[in-house]
């Protein structure tokens, strides 16, 4: 599984942003505060520069929080292990989306959901397409400081469920955002191209956007083919799509600040997805319309089109896909079942 935010850095311990702060009160108890605790993800995209990542660290800790530094699944998991002994009632997670798939999924798996932490989530990645329905991106000491310093009424917090993957090659995974087909294959491309840059590539905010433009670029000079996996899709409510299929996407998020928005508004339940065949019926020119969510009557499965919401679906034959711009392998002679998780509640100024 390529894991590009998850790379760790051994040159520093856990917990060394404790150490790195400009907090005049920087030497207050590391016991902290029971309730409160920080993941913050050093090397993610955002919080590598202008040192936010101590800063945000100082922040957490003038509210008596206790702050864990990690860049890898083994660190956050054990983080959360720590921190969950302690009753915390609120998490803050400064990454991407990467950190935050790890994060929810771990909860959702070893609490109830009547115990999950409250979440304040700091955009730190490159893309955010998930954190930033959740989070914010800016000026993170001082949103974080309003945040944690404000009464409850003050603050407009958001819940969000998750999607559930269960999968004998994932176990039980969750996130808010699953693609496959032609757009999983897109999030790895650029994966492996920033991955392969070390300099503009990797430092600059608009370097995914560029790296997606790249790809399609590619595909229109006939450099680069898609492959356009079989596939088997059954929703509740829905129906169901069989054939070589070039889009796969599934999400539980509100999007409302996203100009693109592709799904249906028919069905019912917390998962939104939109598959789409090959040969679909006029799909090159409704392709804008798909983009800002129209769908007419007749985009039905028998012309190409299944979209809008459902409460459980599964794929059958699907060999790859991403969660949250994290990158999974499947065995494709079991079927991926997808169902609405856990709801967690995101606090925001």
């Amino acid at each position: 599984m390529h894991n590009p935010e998850r790379a760790m850095s051994r040159d520093r311990p856990v917990n060394a942003l404790i150490e790195e702060t400009d907090s005049p009160d920087s030497s207050a108890s590391v016991v902290g505060d029971r309730s409160l605790a920080a993941l913050i993800n050093p090397l993610s995209f955002r919080m590598s520069l202008r040192d936010r990542a101590a800063r945000s660290a100082a922040r957490v800790r003038a509210h008596h929080g206790e702050v864990f530094e990690v860049s890898g699944l083994a660190e956050i998991e054990q983080a959360l292990e720590t921190a969950m002994q302690r009753s915390i009632k609120r998490l803050v997670i400064a990454g991407g989306d990467g950190t935050l798939q790890a994060s929810v999924s771990y909860l959702a798996r070893h609490l109830p959901a009547d115990q999950l932490p409250e979440l304040i989530v700091l955009s730190a990645g490159r893309t955010n397409y998930v954190a930033s329905d959740v989070g914010t991106q800016q000026h993170f000491p001082a949103t974080l400081e309003k945040i944690l310093g404000s009464a409850p009424g003050l603050l407009q917090p958001v819940e969000r469920a998750t999607i559930e993957l269960s999968h004998p090659s994932l176990g039980r995974q969750y996130g808010f955002f699953m693609a496959g087909a032609m757009v999983d294959e897109v999030i790895r491309e650029v994966h492996q191209w920033s991955a392969g840059h070390a300099g503009w590539a990797r430092r600059h905010h608009a370097a995914s956007a560029v790296g997606v433009a790249r790809v399609g670029l590619r595909a229109l000079l006939g450099r680069h083919r898609f492959t356009l996996p079989q596939l088997d899709i059954e929703a509740s409510d829905l129906g169901r799509l069989s054939g070589h299929c070039r889009f796969l996407v599934v999400t539980t998020l509100n999007l409302e600040t996203s100009r693109v928005v592709p799904y249906a508004n028919r069905g019912h339940g917390a998962l939104r997805l939109t598959a789409i065949r090959r040969g679909a019926r006029g799909l090159w020119w409704r392709l804008p319309g798909i983009l800002g969510g129209r769908f007419s009557d007749e985009m039905t499965p028998p012309a190409g089109y299944l979209s809008g919401r459902a409460d459980q679906l599964s794929v059958q034959h699907l060999a790859s896909l991403t969660l949250d711009g994290q990158e999974f392998d499947l065995d494709p002679s079991q079927p991926l079942i997808l169902r609405t998780g856990p709801v967690f509640r995101f606090l925001r100024p």
